[in-house]
């Protein structure tokens, strides 16, 4: 995983950057068989010097299969501003990796299904899966 920080308008110190990355690294626990994956997380000074006013935005953006996840936070504290956004982006990451377990899950089972159906103690009547027969016992 890779994490890039952009700044506009923000200055942030080299802890800041690392605590932030750390952070990011967090959510690899949950998308470890996806690669490459790169986070862009951009911090911006929305209000500037001349505008007045304390507004600052962190927008968090990553491209996974299947999905784009963009999440955007404003608040007069930078830090603020991107654990609230971080907050929003671990939640969405969990549920893209609970989508995937799940569709693994789906699609193992139908395959278990046929194979203990075609495979199992009955035999194939007509040529569908559904109807299955019991086999016959020999010597009665």
């Amino acid at each position: 995983m890779k994490v890039s920080i952009k700044t506009k308008g923000v200055v942030l110190t080299s802890k800041q950057k690392s605590h932030i990355e750390k952070q990011v690294l967090r959510v690899k626990r949950f998308i470890r068989d996806v690669d490459p994956v790169v986070v862009e997380v951009g911090f911006t000074d929305l209000s500037g010097p001349n505008k007045g006013g304390v507004d600052q935005a962190v927008s968090i953006n990553t491209t996974l299969p299947k999905e784009a996840i963009f999440v955007e936070e404003t608040d007069d504290r930078a830090l603020r501003a991107f654990q609230f956004a971080f907050k929003t982006f671990e939640r969405r990451i969990r549920r893209y990796a609970d989508k995937n377990i799940d569709n693994k899950r789906r699609q193992q089972s139908k395959f278990k299904s046929v194979v203990n159906v075609v495979g199992g103690a009955g035999r194939i009547v007509g040529g569908t899966i559904n109807k299955i027969v019991p086999r016959k016992k020999s010597g009665s």
